[in-house]
């Protein structure tokens, strides 16, 4: 409610608006002068301190003249809808929404900044220095924010973000955005078809990534997880995450397929698989190099390894084994890391043939960490309880010229017999 007061002759009017925003004075004609103190006497019985040079920048930029019988403003504190307001902060361009991540393409994609899951995208703040607007009312009082609505804050976190104590954290890793409805939310996962894929063979994503169709020559880095729905050839792929290949993987050798978690795939030929946890499939693994922290298993009566060097820190069951060339399945410690460190270690000695420092420096950081979790993998080993024995379990059928390892057992199964079950001794 507006608040009047008056001089002694009643020619001067002072209006408190808007809960101590601003104060307007009128100047009645009256046909006597105005003495500027009975101006200051009103403004101080008032108690207004503050506003005077906002409300003469007011009046510059509305061209405001001062007339008689016309209210005008001599006090303002900027204010917005009359109360002061809690300024939301935001980590992330807002311009990204939900529209224009539609019309983008995975490479345009790689080119935008991205947040990791547990990272504050968003928060509300009552810093003075934040403030749209006064700091203080025109009685020099610091204006006090209000708290903020609870219900609207929840009501503003989209998909893939959690609100908190006045912050908003990203769930999972990927892009913040507004979707249409104004909340803040954060894209993790893309789907993709790969006649839409870059012509330069490099695809590199933070996201949860599905590509649709067979891929050839490419390399492939995923900070997450990824699927392909179809078959990788002659593709090098590196995924933080699970990676499941609904097809075959054939002839992906050089750098090979390195996965940081698990990996389900039909069949693979002619390839290197490294998984740091497990690995499933239905089909034939032929000729290839199998090198895994976890279990294999074959999830069918048909499932095959056939040739080529299979080793695992778990278990090892599957329903047939062996094939025309020699097939060798161990149980060892820790695969994956050996098979990095060798693949690592013969990329030191390109590197430094080629004489590329930094890249040294690197790699030799990247060498050092994957030694010391090796070792971690091997304490933890020799730590386990003495209950965890490894297997290995042929289902269905083994074929001649199959040779099994179990740490330091050893058998060569040289004639052809229905399944098998070794079990690791003392």
């Amino acid at each position: 409610m507006n608040k009047i007061l008056k001089n002694k002759s009643g020619n001067l009017i002072l209006e408190l608006r808007q809960e101590s925003a601003s104060a307007w004075l009128t100047i009645k004609r009256s046909g006597r002068l105005i003495d500027e103190q009975e101006i200051l006497d009103l403004l101080d019985e008032a108690g207004i301190k503050t506003g005077f040079d906002e409300a003469l920048e007011y009046i510059r930029r509305h061209s405001l003249e001062k007339e008689y019988d016309i209210p005008f403003p001599i006090a303002l504190s900027h204010i917005q809808e009359g109360t002061a307001q809690i300024k939301l902060n935001y980590h992330f361009d807002k311009s990204l929404t939900e529209e224009k991540l539609k019309r983008l393409d995975l490479y345009e994609l790689s080119q935008l900044s991205y947040t990791e899951a547990g990272s504050i995208i968003a928060q509300y703040s009552d810093n003075i220095f934040e403030r749209e607007g006064s700091i203080y009312d025109i009685f020099g009082e610091l204006i006090i924010p209000p708290e903020v609505d609870e219900d609207e804050a929840f009501a503003l976190a989209g998909n893939n973000v959690s609100y908190l104590a006045r912050e908003y954290a990203a769930e999972k890793s990927g892009y913040p955005y507004i979707d249409n409805k104004g909340r803040i939310c954060i894209l993790d996962s893309y789907i993709c078809q790969v006649q839409d894929l870059p012509s330069l063979g490099a695809i590199r994503s933070p996201l949860a990534l599905t590509l649709v169709g067979d891929l050839k020559g490419y390399n492939i880095a995923v900070a997450n997880r990824l699927i392909v729905q179809g078959s990788l050839m002659d593709c090098s792929v590196f995924c933080e995450k699970d990676l499941v290949v609904e097809g075959e993987i054939i002839d992906c050798k050089h750098a090979g397929i390195q996965v940081l978690g698990s990996l389900q795939l039909r069949s693979a030929s002619g390839s290197r698989l490294l998984v740091r946890q497990n690995l499933e499939f239905s089909g034939n693994i032929q000729d290839s190099e199998l090198y895994i922290d976890g279990d294999i298993r074959g999830t069918t009566g048909e499932s095959a390894i056939l040739g080529g060097i299979t080793q695992a820190s778990g278990n090892i069951d599957i329903a047939i084994a062996g094939g025309k060339d020699q097939t060798e399945l161990e149980i060892a410690i820790s695969p994956f890391y050996r098979a990095l460190l060798m693949q690592m270690t013969k990329e030191m000695v390109r590197l430094r043939q080629e004489d590329d420092e930094d890249a040294i420096n690197s790699l030799q950081e990247r060498i050092k960490r994957t030694e010391a979790e090796l070792d971690s993998q091997l304490n933890l080993f020799l730590k386990r309880s003495p209950e965890e024995k490894r297997s290995i379990t042929i289902r269905e059928q083994v074929q001649a010229n199959t040779v099994f390892r179990i740490l330091k057992q050893f058998y060569h199964i040289k004639n052809p017999q229905k399944g098998i079950s070794l079990l690791e001794k003392e």
